[in-house]
């Protein structure tokens, strides 16, 4: 056994698919210090924003993400909506108007969305931030459930980069970790989001 391998595989080790890591999560959080923190934020400074959608289509077996299958559209419609009062929620605790320099949308799969439900989002988005012309828009995609209809969506509106969560183009790796995604699959949804 690789002597790395042999080290670290009878012991835990940390995910950092989230920030802060759960390590620094903690029940005493109260809601004053992060309003706190929000309201102390200087109005005149760009900040990036983080939209996580905890839903997919489909399941991946490799997968540590906070993250549930969605078998039925009714629950991630009752997340849309909250996921719209929240956006409220934290402009209501800034300082002002802020400029977003990046927006990144990770999961789950952000895809998952209905096209309508990923416009009203980036509507809500677009009326409470200045998302300025040049900003980053970025979205995590999954090749095996985009369709035509969420590809023009994306292009309309404005994401500038997508994530196709290539982990491995051996399809019998693809087979064992469940995430079959041909080469000719990724490439026609790499093609189809640069022609948009």
């Amino acid at each position: 056994m690789d002597p790395v391998i042999a080290r670290y595989a009878r012991r835990a080790a940390p995910r950092y698919t989230s920030y802060p890591t759960a390590p620094h999560f903690r029940p005493d959080f109260e809601a004053a210090e992060l309003a706190g923190w929000l309201a102390g934020l200087d109005v005149s400074a760009p900040v990036s924003l983080y939209l996580h959608v905890p839903f997919c289509r489909k399941m991946c077996w490799y997968c540590g993400c906070n993250m549930k299958l969605a078998r039925r559209y009714e629950p991630v419609a009752d997340y849309v909506d909250s996921l719209l009062a929240h956006i409220d929620l934290t402009a209501d605790a800034l300082p002002g108007r802020m400029a977003v320099s990046h927006l990144a949308w990770g999961g789950g799969t952000p895809t998952s969305l209905s096209p309508e439900d990923l416009g009203r989002v980036m509507d809500a988005v677009r009326a409470r931030f200045d998302v300025r012309e040049g900003s980053e828009l970025a979205i995590e995609v999954d090749p095996r459930t985009l369709t035509p209809e969420m590809t023009a969506k994306l292009g309309t509106l404005g994401f500038t980069r997508a994530s196709f969560g290539v982990q491995e183009f051996d399809p019998q790796v693809q087979q064992v970790i469940n995430r079959v995604q041909p080469p000719e699959m990724v490439e026609a949804a790499t093609q189809a989001m640069r022609a948009t």
